[in-house]
């Protein structure tokens, strides 16, 4: 899949695919693989060049998260340019409404935020789990949740409208 990272303010374009427990990132060029489990929910162990490092992600009041790797704090968000697109309203003429997807089949673990509540660009709406790795939906925007379409415990597809905000 490919996404948008931003790690300690910098943007980059990168390509993020992971299954059986091996994830593989193509990042300005390079090729990076690693070895992937999550042995308790946000806890990530990630074994790369023959190191291991333990990941804890946190989510921040603004909405945003921390990766704690040993003593270092990184602040990242990841945008999936392909399935976080951007349509415009109604009829109405009221722009800027977003659709959120499901980034590829999975299973609704979790509803973070229900229909009208106020949501933070960057923020999680919900958890979608696939390939045993956890996938938080996050809105690229702040506004408010307009219509949640599905439910904790829901199997969706791949590219599924989960969400709109405007």
């Amino acid at each position: 899949m490919k996404i948008e990272l931003e790690i300690d303010g910098k943007i980059m374009e990168a390509e993020f695919s992971i299954g059986d427990a091996m994830a593989q990132l193509s990042l300005e060029g390079k090729i990076y693989h690693a070895a992937v489990s999550e042995p308790e929910p946000g806890i990530f162990v990630i074994i790369f060049n023959d190191h291991v490092y333990r990941c804890a992600l946190e989510r921040l009041p603004n909405g945003g998260i921390e990766v704690n790797v040993g003593s270092r704090r990184i602040k990242v968000a990841a945008n999936d340019k392909k399935h976080l697109r951007s349509k415009a309203g109604g009829s109405s003429g009221s722009g800027g409404r977003v659709t959120l997807f499901a980034p590829m089949p999975g299973k609704v673990v979790r509803i973070l935020l229900e229909a009208g509540a106020e949501v933070n660009a960057h923020q999680g709406v919900l958890i979608v789990e696939a390939m045993k790795m956890q996938n938080e939906v996050q809105s690229p925007k702040a506004g408010k949740i307009a219509e949640m379409r599905v439910s904790e415990g829901q199997t969706v597809n791949g590219g599924e409208i989960l969400a709109i905000i405007e």
